[in-house]
């Protein structure tokens, strides 16, 4: 005779309900876009009986959840769209909501029209996106935060007057580090450790870097790795070209590259190795000879693809901010008019751009796309005139 669920030994079934109803088996890939994320919780499991539903609930229960009130209905559509952060729940069923271990309170005391409350929840694995969120809008409006008032209340939903460890403080508070210069902050809840708040208030209280820092620092990087490139430390190198772009705040996973902060680098620059130029004019170079190096080092490490993707998507970005066109065919108007105009015209970190287009063929024609190799060296041969290896190229493809 088969056995039963209800058979099976308690710990078994624990372990189910675990693997069912946790977080990290819960977060679903979004199909319509790319890099976010949903939680698709498999609650039904809770109407099957009785005792399934208290020995599922309190596997349930493990999982970790903020909730989120502010006073803007928007804040909900940026935190998901620009933030990535997949939300819970929201609205009526968010403003009822209990079992949360920290609820993250925001007023505007200033704002007008900032009477309303509007409440989401997320999971603790997904807080850290939330602060660097709101880190973000802080750069890119500078002195935000100076209206805001943020209230963290700490609880154990499940066990009142419980005190949460330390480790699980620390995962829940710290991330607010990166939230500065408040009108008010407080820590309020269930017996908050002192050494939590103490390490919380001196990430709080530390400087964001200034846009001359950022800058300097990602130069330094980029110098690291191209002296790694040429040591033949290629992964080194690509490791660091990334960091490179974490500095001036844009993020790179995998193929996905997420830019931040823009607003933040738009003034003259007052010290450091740029000084009296432009912050949103030198990142806007650094990203171009740090996507050509990042080419150059997959075509280093033979991963064409990759040295391709790469390349193509900063072609096709350079020619939809030239022209305007939005198309995702690299061939594509190639080899018309606007190229050679491009060419003559003073365009930031132009021989970068050459490479680009260059390193860009060689991955192609590595790939066997041989019908795409021809404009992609006539473009770099427009961008790199005095180079000999590229017009000698561009003599063989005709």
């Amino acid at each position: 005779m088969p056995l039963r669920f209800l058979d099976f030994p308690a710990e078994i079934r624990e372990q189910i309900y675990h693997e069912v109803l946790c977080t990290a088996n819960s977060r679903r890939d979004h199909s319509a876009l790319p890099d976010h994320a949903y939680y698709d919780f498999q609650l039904d499991i809770l109407r099957a009986n009785r005792q399934i539903y208290h020995e599922a609930k309190k596997a349930f229960q493990d999982n970790i959840f903020v909730k989120i009130t502010t006073p803007w209905p928007e804040a909900l559509e940026h935190i998901s769209s620009e933030g990535k952060v997949p939300i819970v729940t929201a609205g009526e069923t968010a403003d009822t909501f209990t079992a949360f271990h920290l609820w993250v309170w925001i007023d505007a005391p200033a704002a007008i029209g900032a009477e309303e409350e509007y409440s989401m929840v997320i999971c603790l694995e997904d807080l850290e996106g939330f602060t660097r969120t709101w880190r973000h809008s802080n750069l890119n409006h500078p002195g935000l935060n100076t209206h805001l008032r943020l209230t963290l209340t700490l609880q154990d939903p499940h066990v009142p007057d419980r005190k949460i460890p330390k480790d699980l403080q620390n995962r829940l508070l710290l991330p607010f580090g990166m939230v500065k210069d408040l009108q008010r902050f407080d820590v309020r809840g269930q017996k908050v450790l002192p050494s939590v708040k103490e390490s919380l208030t001196q990430t709080q209280d530390t400087p964001e870097p200034t846009p001359e820092e950022c800058l300097d620092r990602a130069t330094s990087i980029k110098d690291e790795g191209n002296k790694l490139l040429l040591a033949g430390e290629h992964r080194q190198a690509l490791q660091k070209y990334i960091d490179a772009f974490a500095a001036i705040h844009i993020d790179v996973s995998g193929r996905t590259r997420s830019i931040y902060a823009d607003g933040y680098y738009i003034r003259q620059l007052e010290s450091g190795l740029y000084k009296h130029q432009r912050g949103d004019y030198v990142r806007m170079v650094l990203r171009i000879k740090l996507v050509a190096n990042v080419v150059q080092t997959y075509l280093k490490l033979e991963e064409y693809a990759e040295a391709h993707f790469w390349g193509k998507r900063s072609i096709i970005l350079f020619r939809q901010g030239m022209t305007g066109m939005i198309s995702s065919d690299i061939k594509e108007d190639m080899t018309t008019s606007w190229l050679a105009e491009t060419s003559n015209m003073h365009i930031p970190a132009k021989a970068e751009m050459g490479k680009i287009f260059y390193r860009t063929a060689l991955a192609t024609r590595a790939m066997g796309k041989n019908a795409d190799v021809k404009n992609l060296i006539n473009a770099a041969a427009m961008f790199l005139p005095y180079d000999e290896q590229v017009q000698r190229e561009k003599t063989l493809v005709g």
